[in-house]
């Protein structure tokens, strides 16, 4: 998806296709995108998400699954570096939550510092100019909460450790560096 491609600065190893149809000069393309076209066949697979994105492609078992991402060089505010930056809207998720429970449980981990929800201006939230800048975000920010399967991606590329509101095991990303707090809501 072309909102994405703002990532591509931050990686030396791959470059976006577009427009989409444009196959020229390339020697190879691996789409990794399930939404929407394959999020059918991903539901009634018998797949966690991790493993059926790899799968997508031959090599895709042996990979390092570890995402890469150079830093953003966007200079964030100072006083980011106390506040806890929460995600909490998503697409994917099994079982919807309320965002305001993921709010709630931003809170409950920042302690009293202050909470920056991040995501959508329809929603009533800060949004991001570009990925970049969130990214940059993600990397600053003393404590970062994710409910969404990207946001949790990319703070595994660019943090060494971060909340996760866990979902269904097969809708879920996980890394090793999660925190994970279970659903109680």
């Amino acid at each position: 998806m072309a909102e994405y491609h703002g990532l591509f600065a931050m990686v030396d190893y791959c470059k976006p296709l577009y427009p989409q149809n444009d196959h020229s000069g390339f020697d190879r393309i691996i789409n990794l995108q399930i939404w929407p076209d394959l999020h059918e066949d991903f539901c009634a697979s018998p797949l966690g998400w991790s493993d059926y994105v790899y799968g997508l492609f031959p090599e895709g078992k042996d990979i390092n699954r570890q995402i890469v991402l150079n830093s953003p060089a966007i200079v964030t505010p100072p006083e980011l570096r106390s506040w806890v930056l929460c995600f909490p809207t998503g697409y994917s998720q099994d079982k919807k939550i309320d965002p305001r429970d993921v709010i709630t449980a931003a809170h409950q981990v920042a302690n009293g510092r202050p909470v920056l929800c991040a995501g959508k201006a329809a929603h009533g939230m800060a949004e991001f100019e570009t990925i970049e800048y969130m990214c940059a975000y993600i990397r600053d920010a003393n404590e970062v909460v994710t409910i969404n399967t990207s946001t949790s991606i990319l703070a595994s590329a660019l943090r060494k450790s971060w909340v996760h509101i866990a979902d269904s095991p097969k809708h879920d990303f996980t890394h090793p560096n999660q925190r994970r707090v279970e659903r109680k809501f």
